[in-house]
């Protein structure tokens, strides 16, 4: 009988590889071309899931550092470390070894926050890529940090992102309203009916009174507004009056882009990624292993993150077959 680990890890690490260059591509990274996709990147919540799944491409991990270097101006890092420390999303000595090269010029200064903390004294550094044979230099900074690597060399190839994809439309929205909250708030608004502040705070990974405080100051200006529902107060846009923002023509339409919470799958997907992982889940009953895939699940909550329901829910018998069921499901909506 087949388990799961036998059956799904390198499918399931390939899935996520292809995934991860379509989104990064659709950022700028030099490599596939891109994605076509009307979802909206989530830029911090790639860039931490990266720090675990981009380690089995080592060209993979590298563009994405040299895109950092090109394009690093572009990342929130208060809401990177929110993030990182709410979800318990990518590995932080990954993390910090990458902000601490990309600290040390002077247009980064500011991802130095990320390796403030005492870097680890290992005895033994492990490999950075599992695949890769480790021969010649060791790359100092991530050294320190436990992790043995060859020494990062940029190529420069990566570009801007381009401003006219759906995918994309976050960045074009922190190009006008800085790297902020305040482009989320109105991003997430432009992709929904209304919501309300708690909600929105939750889905963008911010403190709610910060939230409240930026809808009162958008809804000031009189193209936010604030509608009751019940004894709640909802805010919503008039989308037709933001029509100007659409600027790519897809087939079929799109309008404003779809809001995914990213974050809230790629909690998931780690916890599924650790799990195929782990040597004792071949030797489990597939009832145990079933019931350590539920685990996962129960784990992240995934209401209302724009996922489908087929993917939002575990497989709800025992085996093999019914995880196939939920591996085809998720490649069809991220593969």
């Amino acid at each position: 009988m087949k388990t799961l680990p036998a059956a799904f890890r390198e499918p399931f690490h390939e899935l996520l590889l292809r995934f991860l260059w379509r989104q990064w591509s659709a950022l700028g990274v030099a490599g596939s071309s891109g994605s076509d996709d009307s979802r909206l990147i989530d830029p911090e919540a790639l860039l931490l899931f990266s720090t675990v799944v981009a380690r089995r491409d080592a060209r993979l991990f590298d563009e994405i550092l040299d895109w950092l270097f090109t394009n690093g101006s572009w990342i929130n890092l208060q809401r990177l470390l929110r993030l990182q420390k709410e979800r318990q999303l990518g590995d932080a000595t990954v993390l910090a070894a990458m902000a601490d090269g990309l600290g040390r010029a002077s247009v980064h200064a500011k991802w130095k926050v990320l390796s403030r903390k005492t870097a680890p004294k290992p005895d033994h550094p492990a490999p950075l890529f599992p695949s890769v044979p480790l021969l010649g230099e060791r790359d100092k900074t991530f050294l320190k940090w436990g992790w043995q690597r060859g020494p990062v060399r940029f190529r420069h190839l990566s570009q801007a992102p381009c401003m006219d994809r759906p995918a994309t439309f976050l960045i074009k929205l922190r190009s006008l309203f800085g790297r902020q909250s305040r482009a989320e708030v109105i991003c997430w608004l432009l992709s929904h009916e209304s919501g309300h502040p708690a909600e929105i705070a939750r889905q963008l990974s911010y403190f709610p009174r910060s939230i409240q405080m930026v809808l009162n100051e958008l809804a000031f200006s009189g193209h936010v507004h604030a509608v009751r529902a019940g004894r709640e107060k909802h805010f919503a846009i008039r989308h037709d009056e933001w029509g100007f923002l659409i600027t790519w023509k897809m087939s079929p339409p799109v309008a404003f882009p779809h809001w995914v919470q990213w974050g809230g799958l790629f909690q998931l997907l780690r916890h599924l990624y650790d799990l195929l992982e782990r040597p004792d889940v071949e030797a489990m009953s597939p009832s145990l292993q079933t019931i350590e895939v539920r685990r996962a699940f129960n784990a992240v909550p995934l209401i209302n993150t724009g996922l489908p329901s087929s993917l939002i829910h575990p497989p709800d018998k025992r085996g093999v077959e019914p995880f196939e069921e939920w591996f085809r499901n998720l490649e069809a909506f991220i593969g």
